[in-house]
């Protein structure tokens, strides 16, 4: 499994479990993989590589959609778009075992296996993304990320509430309640759920290092929730909403679409959300004929 998935799963089921479905995702997930087994057609386009995540995904929200909790579609969703595709049965078998354990111990968080630096922080950025998708705004993001540096700043200042945070002989459900106690009122809900994961997610070394490559994490988040879009043309209100759904479904996130007017793509529109840049424009189009031109003379 994946680090990134264990993040994010780790996160989900405790979503689960405050909704009171904490017994329902896991059962969810073992009917999943029994339909794996059972449909060969399935399988193979799961399993494919060379089908694009993208479609995977698409997949699978159609198949699941109504027939299973928010929590197990959005999970096996996530599986199928980062996961190895010939991984995907083991993978969800491992989460079953993941999701039964949590779910054995209500309120009590399932540490993860020991990881080094590279690994913990793939579970954080897993983690913090579940997080980050169930926040409706960047108004939001925006306090989570300051809350995230001030407590980054406090533990830099600290060194014996640093050393009791880090130390792995003290039990998890311990250090937990410390820093509970340090941050119950000021801060949000996200952001004591992201410093209660940095202490189980297999790690404790550079605490402050950490907090602060989650600050980094969060920024990033505000920039996915923004979509620049240039059009040669300006959009009306009905295509911005069309297109800003369109979006959303794309990056699992509500998303806010800005709209620039640019006559150089002469056509058509050019998206960047975050990482992800959509490239529809006839400029696009007339640069890729004339390089097959260029291929012919």
């Amino acid at each position: 499994m994946r680090d990134l998935v264990r993040g994010y799963a780790a996160a989900t089921f405790e979503s689960a479990a405050a909704a009171g479905r904490s017994r329902d995702v896991p059962a969810e997930l073992a009917a999943f993989g029994e339909v794996l087994v059972e449909h060969s057609d399935l399988r193979q386009v799961l399993g494919d590589s060379t089908v694009e995540p993208s479609v995977r995904r698409a997949v699978v929200a159609d198949l699941l959609a109504g027939r299973v909790s928010p929590e197990a579609g959005e999970l096996v969703r996530f599986c199928v778009y980062y996961e190895r595709p010939s991984e995907l049965g083991p993978t969800i078998g491992a989460l079953v075992g993941v999701g039964e354990a949590a779910a054995r111990a209500p309120g009590a968080a399932v540490v993860d296996p020991p990881a080094g630096r590279a690994a913990a922080r793939e579970r954080l950025r897993g983690y913090a993304e579940r997080v980050f998708q169930e926040l409706p705004d960047r108004a939001e993001i925006d306090r989570v990320e300051d809350e995230l540096f001030s407590l980054a700043r406090l533990l830099d200042e600290h060194g014996d509430l640093r050393r009791v945070l880090a130390d792995p002989n003290v039990e998890y459900v311990r250090r937990s309640e410390v820093l509970g106690d340090l941050l119950a009122s000021r801060v949000t809900r996200a952001t004591l759920r992201l410093a209660r994961y940095v202490l189980r997610a297999g790690r404790t070394r550079d605490l402050v290092g950490t907090f602060e490559w989650l600050v980094e994490v969060a920024a990033r988040e505000r920039g996915r929730r923004v979509a620049e879009v240039r059009s040669a043309v300006a959009l009306d209100e009905g295509e911005r909403d069309r297109l800003a759904s369109a979006l959303g479904r794309l990056v699992d996130r509500v998303v806010e679409v800005r709209v620039l007017v640019d006559p150089s793509v002469v056509g058509g529109i050019l998206v960047s959300v975050g990482d992800l840049v959509i490239d529809g424009t006839v400029r696009l189009r007339f640069e890729r004929l004339r390089d097959q031109l260029a291929q012919l003379s």
